[in-house]
Parts: C-alpha cells; sequence; structure tokens
C-alpha cells in the first residue's frame, strides 16, 4: 500500500533540495562578486600605479624640457650679444678704414704737392744748382 505521506515527503525532500541549490547558487554568486570585486581592485592599483609613474615621468619631462628652453634662452641671449658686439665692431672697423682712405689720400696730396714744388725747384737755377750739390755724409737727412 501507499504510504499517504509520501509525496508529502518527496516534495519536502524536492524543496529542500531546491533551497540547498538556490542557497548555494546565491552564495556561490555572491562570492563570484567578491573575488572579481577583488581582482578589480588589484586591476585598479596597478592602473593607479602606472598612471602615477606616467605622470612622475612626465613632470620629469617638463622639467627637462624647460631646463632645455632656460638653456636655450641663455644661448639665444649670448648670440644676440655677440652679434651686437661684431655690429658695433664692424661699424668700428669700418671708421678705422674710412679714416685710414682720407690719411692716405691726405699723404697722397702732400707727395704729389712736394713733387710738384720740387719741379718747379728745379725750374729755377739758383735752386737746380743747390739740389745738385753733395751734402756732408756726416750729417744725417730727415
Amino acid at each position: 500500500m501507499l504510504d499517504p505521506l509520501r509525496p508529502y515527503a518527496d516534495l519536502l525532500k524536492l524543496l529542500a533540495v531546491l533551497a540547498l541549490a538556490s542557497g548555494l547558487f546565491v552564495t556561490g554568486c555572491q562570492h563570484g562578486d567578491e573575488r572579481r570585486a577583488a581582482k578589480d581592485q588589484v586591476r585598479i592599483a596597478k592602473v593607479d600605479k602606472a598612471r602615477a609613474a606616467a605622470e612622475a615621468d612626465a613632470a620629469e619631462n617638463l622639467r627637462a624640457a624647460n631646463a632645455c628652453g632656460l638653456l636655450l634662452e641663455d644661448v639665444n641671449r649670448q648670440t644676440q650679444a655677440s652679434i651686437d658686439a661684431s655690429v658695433r665692431q664692424k661699424a668700428a672697423a669700418d671708421e678705422a678704414a674710412r679714416r685710414a682712405q682720407a690719411a692716405a689720400a691726405e699723404s697722397q696730396r702732400r707727395a704729389t704737392a712736394a713733387e710738384r714744388a720740387l719741379q718747379a725747384a728745379k725750374t729755377k737755377p739758383a735752386c737746380r744748382s743747390q739740389l745738385e750739390m753733395a751734402l756732408c755724409a756726416d750729417i744725417p737727412l730727415l
């Protein structure tokens, strides 16, 4: 004969198994979430560490670029000072060359005038006789 409580007992067993399976499923999901959250935290920490390293590297590159910029500005200032000095020296050299040309022209004018005076003196008989006269060797000519 059939036991009248048997179907209810089987139903209760089935419900217990289902409850246990549901409990294990929910616990597994929660445990999986915790494990996934822990992995995500590790990944986030790695990304933060890499970002901090990249920021530090970028800051170092910026400092190096600033130092190069300052050095370039200093080189530009020195170059401009050299250019200014060379312009002043060229102007001074041009002025000295102009003065030297003026002095050379004046010396040429005097030499030409002296040559003309000598030629004029040779045309006068008294001056010519003095020019032909031998001078004393002991007296140096200036």
